[in-house]
């Protein structure tokens, strides 16, 4: 499992100097987890911002076949950032893994160089890990572009991706991309989870009823209409059946003020594929709000689903689960058909921290119990001490649990020690494709230092 919340990394550096969003260390390693901000920034959002790091350290990583061993890496990771402000900001690097001790079965002569390991950049779409960040404009405004890996990325409501993350397989390292625009009452959001490959692309255009039928502003934002698709063609990071979705959903807020917005929820979905028709329904309600420091969402549906289609279908755990539904050899989500059933799905997400001299603290999670008794949760929560001098970051990622459960976890620990200078570590669960689509689990543990430097 990799990926820390991309929405707890935002939290954790909007009071940072420098408004690079940073993905600096070893995708297996904790995917998305920002160093600590070094003391040779200097403040301010003026002008043009620099960012250099590098980390090393050895790793222990799975041979990823069944009955293979552990070998010893040596990891770097050189990375190189521009901050043009709100508008623009530029990052690259490169996660190198090196074979230093190769245990059965043996591998290094397949490596390049017989020292970098293959896995990690046999694939076009694995060249897209080298670009960390790339955003133009303001997802949130008239237009916003955004590349880097998905670590918690949903559309929308989250309807069909929902808190996806795109770099769970090990030996697959894609970027994903938004892109996002609005024009007059419309706003349309395209997502792609891999930029340079044939995966998964959704859409969504989200209508405002009330400025298309009436010019008060108190109409504004309170009725809204979401369609979306989504099409998984399964061509990169190994080939799996293809799916395709779509959802129709409406909004209306119930309550709007200056710290609390309420939505109620309805949305319908059906699943397209041949022999996969299925269809589903939700009733929900939606809470927003930001009360003396502490920003909360809260979700609540009743769901009704199965066969082929479930609501939030793109999820955290499905770049495992398009190979293996539940469990390490079930066969891939695509194929597979569960009840027809009621369930209940809860999502929450609290934030707290009052800049960079207190303790912020993001807690997120999300939970369906189907009346069929399965049960999946994804779990996250992350820290960081005034200033920045400690962070850490923890994900739990539960598929199937009351059928045939899979656990995804990982975690790291950042400590600064000098002013450009920190240790890090980090542990998490691993689970390596096979060629019959069946999963072998490992763990990687690695340890080290980094330096960097940040300067406007």
């Amino acid at each position: 499992m990799t990926g820390a919340p991309l929405v707890a990394l935002l939290a954790l550096l909007q009071s940072q100097s420098s408004t690079v969003e940073e993905v600096p260390n070893d995708p297996q390693a904790q995917e998305g987890f920002s160093a600590p901000e070094s003391s040779g920034s200097s403040g301010g959002s003026g002008g043009i911002g620099f960012r250099a790091l590098l980390e090393v350290g050895p790793l222990s990583f799975p041979s990823g076949t069944p009955g293979g061993e552990q070998d010893l890496f040596g990891y770097a990771y050189p990375s190189l950032g521009v901050d043009g402000g709100e508008d623009f900001a530029f990052m690259l690097g490169a996660p190198l893994r090196f074979r230093l001790l190769d245990n059965a079965p043996k591998q290094k002569d397949q490596d390049y160089g017989a020292w970098l390991r293959r896995e990690d950049w046999d694939e076009r779409s694995d060249y897209g890990q080298v670009v960390r960040l790339l955003r133009i404009g303001d997802e949130s405004g008239r237009f916003g572009l955004r590349v880097q890996p998905f670590l918690e990325e949903s559309l929308g409501r989250g309807y069909l991706v929902n808190r996806y993350d795109n770099q769970l397989n090990p030996n697959y390292h894609p970027a994903g991309g938004t892109l996002s625009f609005a024009v007059g009452p419309a706003r349309v959001q395209l997502l792609a989870s891999d930029v340079l490959a044939a995966r998964v692309f959704s859409g969504e255009l989200l209508l405002d009823m009330g400025r298309i039928v009436s010019d008060s502003e108190g109409n504004f934002d309170r009725y809204l209409v979401r369609a979306s698709a989504a099409h998984d063609f399964g061509e990169a990071g190994g080939v799996t059946p293809e799916a395709t979705l779509a959802s129709v959903g409406g909004e209306f807020a119930m309550y709007k003020g200056e710290r609390l917005r309420s939505w109620a929820l309805v949305a319908g979905g059906a699943r397209l594929n041949d022999g996969a028709q299925d269809v589903g329904a939700l009733l929900g309600v939606a809470f927003e709000g930001n009360f003396k420091g502490t920003q909360l969402s809260v979700t609540v549906q009743g769901r009704r689903q199965g066969g082929g289609f479930r609501f939030g279908y793109f999820g955290a755990g499905y770049e495992l689960s398009r190979f293996s539904a539940v469990g390490f050899s079930e066969g891939p989500q695509a194929d597979q058909r569960v009840p027809k059933d009621f369930s209940g799905y809860l999502e929450l997400s609290v934030a707290r921290g009052d800049g960079p001299d207190s303790t912020e603290v993001v807690a997120s999670g999300a939970v369906e119990y189907s009346a069929f008794g399965r049960a999946d949760g994804d779990l996250s929560l992350s820290f960081s001490s005034p200033g920045g001098t400690s962070r850490g970051i923890a994900r739990v990622v539960v598929v199937g649990l009351g059928d045939r459960p899979r656990y995804s976890v990982a975690a790291e620990f950042r400590q600064r020690v000098l002013p450009a200078m920190y240790v890090w570590g980090s542990g998490a669960t691993e689970y390596f494709p096979q060629p019959d689509d069946s999963l072998v689990r490992g763990v990687s543990v690695g340890a080290g230092v980094g330096v960097d430097f940040a300067r406007h």
